[in-house]
C-alpha cells in the first residue's frame, strides 16, 4: 500500500497514486488551473473556466496547455522514489503552480514547452465500485501495449507485462534512467475524489488509456465541477488527447538511442487529437492558435481511453457513468 498524493480543485480533493505513478500529472494540471483563476482570469468563485463555454476553443486551449505544462515536468521527474529524488511536495506546491501558470498564454500555444511528449496507446481494464456507507474502490490493471512483452510462461496461458517500456535510456542523470531493481514511470493511476471540507466521497473514477489517463482525470473532473455534468455526461463528452504520433515516437527513440543527451530537451511535435462532436469552427480556431489538431474517428478513438465514474450525491444516492466507447455498464444493486 502507498499513501496517496492529492490536490484541491473547486472544493474537491483529488487523490492519486504517487510516483512512480503518473497521477501527479493530473494534480499539477489542476493546480495550474487553480493558479490561473487566482490570477484574475476567472470570475473568482467560478474558477478560470467559468467564462469559457464548454467545447469552445478557449476552454480546450486552456486544458491542452495546462496538460502540456504538467507533462513537461512529470515526464522528467516521475521515477522510482526509492532510487531517485522525486520532488513531489515541490511539484505540488501552489507557488510552483503559479510559476508554471506564467507559461500559459490565452491567445496562443506556447511552443517553448519541449521537455517530454506522451505516446499514444491503450490496453487497460478498470472498474469502480462503492457501497451504501460511502466506501469506494477505484481499480486499474494493464499488461501494457496490447499483449505486454508477448512472452507467455510455459503452461500458464497469460502474457507477461511490459511495464519496463517507460524507462528512459538517457541522459545519465535522468531520474527515470533504466537500472536494475528500479521501478519505471508507471501509467496506471486509479483515482478518488473527496470533498475537501468533510473528506466524504465525491467520486471514484478512472480513464484508462496509457498517457491519456491523467488527461482524462482532469477532463472528467472539470466536466463535473466546472460544467455541472452528471457522470454519464462527463464520460460521454468528446475528449482530447495530446501525444506524439507513433512514427514520431519510434523515430525519436532511435534518435535518442544514438544521442541520449538530447532527450531532456526533445522537441517532438505534440499532436492534439480530438473526437468528433467538437465544432469544426472550434477546431480551426485551435489550429490558428498553434495547436496541431487532428480529428480521430472510428476504432482509432481507443486513443481516448475508456472512462468510468461513480459519484456520490449529497443525498447519498449514487450516479454512475460508463463509457460508450467500450462495453462496460453502470449497474446498481
Amino acid at each position: 500500500w502507498v499513501s496517496p498524493i492529492s490536490a484541491v480543485y473547486r472544493g474537491v480533493r483529488l487523490l492519486e497514486v504517487p510516483p512512480n505513478g503518473q497521477g501527479i500529472t493530473a494534480l499539477l494540471a489542476l493546480n495550474i488551473l487553480r493558479a490561473l483563476g487566482e490570477g484574475g482570469g476567472g470570475d473568482g468563485a467560478g474558477g478560470y473556466l467559468a467564462s469559457r463555454p464548454w467545447g469552445s476553443a478557449a476552454h480546450l486551449h486552456v486544458l491542452i496547455e495546462v496538460m502540456r505544462i504538467a507533462f513537461s515536468d512529470t515526464l522528467w521527474y516521475v521515477a522510482d522514489p526509492e532510487r531517485a529524488t522525486v520532488p513531489v511536495a515541490e511539484l505540488l506546491s501552489m507557488d510552483y503552480a503559479r510559476a508554471r501558470a506564467a507559461l500559459f498564454s490565452p491567445e496562443r500555444r506556447n511552443d517553448g514547452i519541449t521537455r517530454g511528449v506522451p505516446s499514444p496507446g491503450s490496453c487497460t481494464v478498470s472498474f469502480q465500485t462503492a457501497d451504501a456507507q460511502g466506501n469506494a474502490v477505484s481499480f486499474v490493471n494493464s499488461n501494457y501495449q496490447n499483449f505486454g512483452t508477448g512472452l507467455v510462461p510455459e503452461g500458464c496461458g497469460f502474457t507477461l507485462q511490459n511495464r519496463g517500456n517507460n524507462f528512459a535510456l538517457g541522459p545519465e542523470d535522468h531520474p527515470n534512467l533504466l537500472a536494475p531493481g528500479k521501478r519505471p514511470y508507471h501509467t496506471i493511476i486509479p483515482a478518488m475524489a473527496v470533498h475537501e471540507d468533510t473528506g466524504e466521497l465525491f467520486a471514484s473514477l478512472t480513464n484508462m488509456g496509457g498517457f491519456m489517463q491523467p488527461q482524462g482525470h482532469v477532463q472528467l473532473l472539470v466536466n463535473m465541477l466546472d460544467y455541472n455534468m452528471d457522470p454519464q455526461e462527463a464520460v460521454d463528452a468528446p475528449r482530447f488527447c495530446i501525444h506524439a504520433t507513433a512514427a514520431q515516437s519510434a523515430a525519436f527513440t532511435m534518435e535518442a538511442g544514438a544521442d541520449p543527451s538530447r532527450m531532456p530537451e526533445r522537441d517532438v511535435v505534440q499532436h492534439v487529437s480530438i473526437e468528433p462532436g467538437v465544432d469544426e469552427a472550434v477546431v480551426e480556431e485551435l489550429r490558428a492558435m498553434g495547436h496541431p489538431v487532428n480529428i480521430v474517428t472510428g476504432g482509432d478513438r481507443a486513443l481516448f481511453g475508456r472512462a468510468q465514474i461513480i459519484r456520490r450525491l449529497p443525498s447519498g444516492v449514487y450516479a454512475g457513468g460508463s463509457d460508450h466507447r467500450a462495453d462496460g455498464s453502470a449497474v446498481g444493486f
